[in-house]
């Protein structure tokens, strides 16, 4: 079985999720909240002042902005509503907000991680049978931020992963020369 079909059937009932922080669904639902009021406000003024539509309030970019904000917000906040990361004992899975889809990476997948020392920035790069990809993931969103960074740790280095820091970066991989 290659492994990309192999991270479709991966078993995650007794995974541990770790969710968004609850900050970041309000800040979604302000984003939408923003959109519709200024999508509101724009629609009114054109209701009672039929010569607005003559000014900048008539102008389509105005309203694909608006459009644009409020499905921003809407992806914020349907994004929150599964967990940012799961790890189980086969695979971790991650679900950056800023990408549309999650991302299933078995263990024996992994080629290595970065993480920023002191920074909200976790990169994980894996190998699929597609080719090398990665995922980056703003651990500032991660609701257990301290619990998944020792869990992963963990995980990685009971894969024969060793650590090395170099500059403002640390990394774990198989196999890095001291």
């Amino acid at each position: 079985m290659r492994a990309s079909e192999q991270s479709s059937s991966l078993d995650f009932t007794a995974a541990r999720p770790f969710g968004f922080r609850p900050w970041v669904r309000r800040a979604g639902l302000s984003i939408v909240g923003v959109a519709a009021g200024g999508g509101l406000a724009l629609a009114a003024s054109l209701l009672l002042s039929p010569a607005a539509r003559y000014g900048w309030f008539g102008e389509p970019f105005v309203w694909i902005y608006i459009g644009t904000l409020a499905a921003g917000g809407l992806k914020i906040v349907w994004g929150t509503l599964a967990p940012v990361a799961t790890v189980s004992d086969e695979a971790i899975m991650v679900s950056p907000l800023h990408q549309l889809r999650s991302h299933t990476i078995p263990w024996s997948a992994i080629r290595g991680t970065e993480q920023m020392i002191g920074g909200d920035r976790l990169i994980i790069f894996y190998d699929l049978g597609r080719g090398a990809r990665f995922a980056a993931l703003n651990l500032n969103l991660v609701k257990g931020r301290r619990d998944f960074l020792e869990m992963l740790e963990s995980r990685l280095k009971a894969h024969g992963f060793v650590e090395r820091t170099e500059g403002r970066s640390r990394y774990l991989a198989r196999g890095l020369p001291p």
